[in-house]
């Protein structure tokens, strides 16, 4: 009885020294290196890691094709808002800010998907809201063009009282997406 031990898996009594049960066949010490937990770190570990190295490679190229360089951040403030109106709209989802305007792009680069800042100010004022709009069109080189951004007022209307408007980002137009 000295040199048997009981499996802890089936509960039968087998050798001391046995590294697999005879009866349940489960592998009893971890050293064994044919032990199903050695066979998958040695086998699977490497191909997770590997599937996670193209996984990374793949979404770096599909970032480099939806947002190729130039950055719109490498340029001083290509982009420049020459005057905006607030207008307010009622919708079919309530009450919304409509900021129209001509920007102006300075540089040899043309841009899309201009993301616009709106800043609204009280009577003093007084910042009382922010938001982002994004205005889904495209501006030339060295040309102008119109813009609109919706933005939903998080106060009354009576509150707002002026606007400022900025450009914060945009997309270069060789991107595919």
């Amino acid at each position: 009885m000295e040199d048997q031990k009981t499996c802890p898996f089936c509960a039968e009594q087998i050798r001391q020294t046995a590294k697999l049960c005879p009866r349940c066949r489960q592998w009893l010490t971890l050293r064994s290196i044919r032990h199903p937990v050695i066979y998958m770190l040695a086998g699977v570990l490497p191909l997770l890691l590997g599937a996670a190295l193209v996984f990374v490679m793949i979404s770096r190229v599909l970032d480099t094709i939806g947002n190729p360089g130039p950055y719109y951040s490498e340029f001083a403030s290509p982009l420049k808002i020459l005057e905006s109106n607030m207008n307010w709209t009622e919708t079919s989802s309530g009450l919304r800010i409509y900021l129209t305007g001509v920007l102006t792009n300075e540089s040899l680069q043309a841009w899309k998907d201009v993301e616009v800042e709106c800043r609204f100010f009280d009577r003093t004022g007084n910042l009382i809201d922010a938001a982002n709009g994004l205005a889904r069109l495209t501006v030339l080189p060295e040309s102008d063009s119109a813009f609109r951004v919706s933005v939903t007022p998080s106060r009354a209307t009576n509150v707002y009282a002026g606007h400022r408007v900025s450009v914060s980002n945009a997309r270069n137009t060789k991107s595919w997406f």
